[in-house]
């Protein structure tokens, strides 16, 4: 029964911006993704002469089925490739849920980049990349991880030079913000329409860190949720940039911040990316 065991890194927006809404009602979006060295830990293995997928993880409050995104990559990955036989995926949870650092789409990939390894990669780059993307728009990212340039709904990937950072701290407030819920809550004039910047300008843009972090959905989130509101002030106040990730709730700051009591945090740094395999 061959095994891997990866790593699946959270990531942080380092800058969104939302560029106006689409005729299918999502939006165009410009970001900067990075990935972090804050990772979930996922095993999977193939089982040629079993049955069926089997997915578990050690945190209770999460779905191990179909409500699971690392049991639907599994799923997709065999009705892509063909594959017969046995899937189990064990996911081993430090990257918190809710909090717009992209866990569940680092665990989907991780499963796709476990299995592909594990199949002799029977499928072509570009047909990993639509089973990723059909999963999630963050899951395209976390194939490749590292810092990128991503626009469209997010699968629109460019990589940029390396960010390297000494400390970050990521912040999480006892709240979970569905992402809808703070799209839902955005002015007219929040959503745009704005013209893209690009790969180039980010990439000078990242030569000055603190001058890049901006998320469009900052305000929007605030008014949804008093809480991310309250750690942003609280963080700026430690003297340290800093912004909300993604959607939120969590936010992260540019250096080691003190934490009050009810607020869980993470310090961490920027990482190398997807895939990166662990002693299973």
């Amino acid at each position: 029964m061959p095994s891997l065991v990866l790593t699946a890194p959270a990531k942080l927006n380092l800058y969104l911006e939302v560029l106006g809404r689409r005729a299918d009602g999502f939006h165009d979006l410009e970001m900067v993704f990075q990935t972090l060295t804050l990772a979930d830990v996922v095993e999977v293995t193939w089982e040629p002469g079993g049955m069926g997928t089997v997915c578990t993880c050690d945190d209770p409050t999460l779905p191990t089925g179909t409500g699971n995104l690392a049991w639907r990559a599994a799923e997709a990955f065999r009705v892509a490739a063909g594959l017969t036989g046995g899937l189990r995926v064990a996911v081993t949870k430090r990257i918190p849920h809710g909090a717009g650092l992209g866990g569940g789409s680092s665990d989907a990939a991780s499963v796709l980049l476990a299995l592909q390894r594990l199949t002799g990669a029977p499928l072509a780059e570009s047909q990993l990349a639509q089973v990723a993307l059909d999963l999630g728009s963050d899951v395209p990212f976390f194939l490749m991880g590292g810092t990128a340039h991503a626009r469209g709904r997010g699968e629109i990937l460019t990589a940029l030079p390396p960010v390297v950072t000494s400390t970050l701290t990521v912040v999480m407030p006892p709240v979970v913000l569905p992402t809808p819920r703070v799209f839902s809550a955005m002015t007219d004039q929040e959503r745009g329409p704005r013209p893209l910047r690009g790969a180039a300008w980010a990439t000078q843009a990242l030569q000055d860190l603190p001058s890049l972090l901006f998320n469009r959905l900052s305000d929007p989130a605030v008014r949804c949720c008093p809480e991310v509101g309250q750690v942003l002030e609280h963080l700026g106040r430690q003297g340290f940039p800093c912004l909300m990730s993604g959607s939120g709730a969590a936010c992260f700051a540019l250096g080691p911040v003190a934490v009050p009591p009810g607020w869980r945090s993470w310090t961490t740094t920027t990482g190398p990316g997807a895939g990166v395999a662990l002693p299973s």
